[in-house]
């Protein structure tokens, strides 16, 4: 009788927690102008989009009371950065383009870059909470010109001691299943970014050109391929997760700095990107590309496996 009870508890417990916050998945407009706040019960902060480094500025695990974001005047998670075609790249960053912003009816924030000089393209973007724990995006651009092998570089900046991990397939001699790695540094690799590609199509993109181009040009090391668009970074002395993906169909890399103690200058970004997209685009033509956040506590790798495939299911491929 008193383990059933103690199962039943739990099970309370559970479903509470679970559903914290389902009256509060909704964006709300901040007192500083181009910011917006969210509560959903388990994730609290806010989102800057007022052309100064936009994104999730601030990203509070609420049972923990963890800052998950950078913070401070960077830009945050799920913040738009480099947007690119083959061997071009258009204006310095997406990030500080203006916008104009509304919350839908659901309690979604829409924002909308319009054309510019330096990038003749649309870009809208969603940000909606899914549950209390994660928040998906879905990206929209409509280019104004043909723009073959079209990318849209999607950042997201962590707090100190989130480690990076990527989910790969297995070395093709050890055999085995697909795990997640941590990005840890290696003399081979020490001093560039890592970059893990989809396929070889993906590395032919990335070496295009793109990425020698001012400002801030990077160097890649390529690493492993990618078992799907997964990155992590994991705080194990909080026990929190932050799990971002994307559809393969949508995505055809994740990169990010090394994990590095004491961090070097390539550590010490604390970042995880997503490439978005990958395809040629006509002008005039629209196209999507989702992407999805979960920041959760005491997450296995085993369970953010299951969280991907759960996110597959629902993510119909990219027309």
């Amino acid at each position: 009788m008193k383990l059933w009870l103690s199962l039943l508890a739990g099970l309370a417990t559970w479903i509470n927690t679970g559903n914290a916050g389902q009256e509060s998945l909704t964006f709300k407009a901040a007192q500083t102008a181009g910011h917006y706040q969210f509560d959903t019960g388990q994730l609290r902060g806010q989102i800057r989009l007022n052309g100064k480094s936009q994104g999730l500025i601030e990203l509070i695990h609420v049972p923990t009371g963890a800052a998950v974001a950078q913070g401070g005047g960077l830009p945050g998670l799920f913040s738009y950065y480099r947007i690119f075609s083959r061997g071009k790249r258009f204006g310095d960053a997406a990030r500080d383009w203006p916008t104009t912003n509304r919350i839908l009816a659901d309690g979604a924030l829409e924002v909308h870059w319009p054309s510019g000089p330096e990038h003749p393209l649309e870009m809208t973007a969603i940000y909606r909470w899914s549950d209390p724990r994660t928040l998906d995006l879905e990206t929209q651009v409509k280019p104004l010109q043909d723009m073959p092998d079209f990318e849209v570089f999607l950042s997201s900046y962590f707090a100190e001691g989130f480690k990076g991990l990527v989910y790969v397939k297995p070395n093709f001699f050890a055999g085995g299943n697909a795990s997640f790695l941590p990005a840890d540094v290696n003399p081979l690799v020490d001093g560039t970014y890592l970059m893990f590609p989809r396929d070889q199509e993906s590395i032919r993109k990335i070496f295009d050109g793109r990425w020698d181009l001012p400002p801030n040009p990077v160097q890649w090391s390529i690493t492993r391929w990618l078992a799907g668009p997964v990155g992590m970074r994991r705080n194990s002395a909080q026990g929190i997760t932050a799990l971002i993906m994307a559809p393969p169909t949508d995505c055809f890399a994740v990169s990010l700095p090394y994990n590095k103690t004491p961090p070097d200058g390539v550590a010490g970004h604390q970042s995880l990107y997503l490439s978005l997209f990958g395809g040629d685009v006509a002008a005039g033509q629209i196209v999507k590309a989702r992407s999805r956040l979960v920041v959760a506590q005491d997450l296995s790798d085993v369970q953010a496996g299951e969280l991907y495939q759960r996110f597959l299911k629902l993510s119909p491929a990219n027309p």
